[in-house]
């Protein structure tokens, strides 16, 4: 093999800790044809237009799986005169060249910054596709965020990923975000107006929210979604006190990374989700009750009845979230 290649199959295969599963991985390094060692290509999904500049890629599921390739969060894109700026970049390099894919559909200009709200894998895992497409693209996150992944999160997602999808994602590049956005941070690019909010620590403590001022549309990363997953690295106040700053925000468009773009009932919905759950878990907390008996209880609240139960993942996950909101009113208490 060509040395060059092999130090780029080397860098692909196992650099910055990403690596492919198995002893399966060194076989490749004998092959001449690299591409046949990567996970399929994800089929294209036309990108849903929210405002003038605004869109997003929805996700073909609301969990992981093989059938949907780790497409299950929306990746988004705000084309400007300048160039495009990405929004979460998804579960893959395969991902993300798909995505690149519905942009070139919309615009022939480049991506020139990608942001990743979180440190959750499905919104940084694509990263790579954009690099790769223009070396001099810059790519943001909050501090925290770079940190959590350095901290061995980043290896993490990347397996949780593989395992997920049945290793679909292999060929990944594990690429971080090393530039970074703390929140208040004003900037115009092409005749679009962006702001960058965190409201502290709401799904995690990496959060920021992309407000893009000229269309009063505004990318929510996780903080607000209609679907029941992962409350583990979050904080019940914060979410609420996050949700009932954003809904006085003068915004028309909501587009949560994970369901559908809505307006301002979403953060509504979003808010009584949170603060119904926290302040019955709290309340029966103190009348003495154990999670396993205040689970009926909190699942008969006419919003848990009427709107969550809707939601993906409520009854099978509803239980791991209101043993959080006691950890975190026990928290509350010292």
């Amino acid at each position: 093999m060509h040395s060059m290649k092999r130090r780029a199959f080397l860098k692909s295969a196992f650099g910055v800790s990403a690596g492919m599963v198995g002893l399966s991985a060194l076989s490749p390094l004998y092959a001449s044809d690299l591409d046949e060692f990567k996970g399929p290509k994800v089929p294209d999904i036309d990108a849903v237009k929210v405002s003038e500049h605004c869109y997003y890629v929805p996700a073909l599921g609301a969990h992981p799986s093989p059938e949907n390739f780790g497409m299950f969060s929306n990746p988004g894109f705000v084309v400007t005169d300048e160039g495009v700026v990405v929004i979460d970049t998804g579960s893959s390099t395969q991902i993300g060249e798909m995505v690149l894919r519905q942009i070139k559909k919309v615009t022939s200009l480049p991506v020139v910054k990608v942001i990743n709200t979180h440190y959750h894998g499905d919104h940084w895992l694509g990263n790579h596709a954009f690099v790769a497409a223009n070396p001099d693209v810059s790519l943001y996150c909050h501090p925290s965020c770079e940190k959590v992944l350095k901290n061995g999160q980043d290896k993490f997602w990347f397996d949780f990923m593989q395992t997920n999808t049945d290793n679909k994602i292999t060929g990944t590049v594990i690429t971080l975000a090393d530039q970074h956005l703390n929140g208040g941070e004003v900037f115009k690019l092409g005749g679009v107006e962006f702001k960058v909010h965190h409201f502290g620590k709401v799904h995690t403590e990496s959060d920021i929210a992309i407000e893009v001022v000229t269309d009063k549309t505004m990318y929510m990363g996780d903080m607000v979604m209609r679907r029941v997953a992962n409350m583990a690295d979050g904080s019940y106040r914060g979410s609420i006190k996050a949700l009932s700053a954003i809904e006085k925000m003068p915004i028309d468009h909501f587009i949560p990374m994970h369901g559908r773009h809505e307006d301002v009932q979403l953060i509504k919905d979003g808010r009584q989700f949170v603060e119904t759950l926290y302040t019955k878990a709290g309340e029966y907390y103190e009348e003495g009750l154990s999670d396993f008996e205040m689970k009926p209880k909190i699942m008969a609240e006419p919003f848990m009845k009427k709107v969550a139960s809707q939601w993906p993942g409520y009854e099978s996950t509803i239980g791991k979230f209101i043993v959080v909101a006691i950890q975190e009113y026990e928290m509350s208490l010292f």
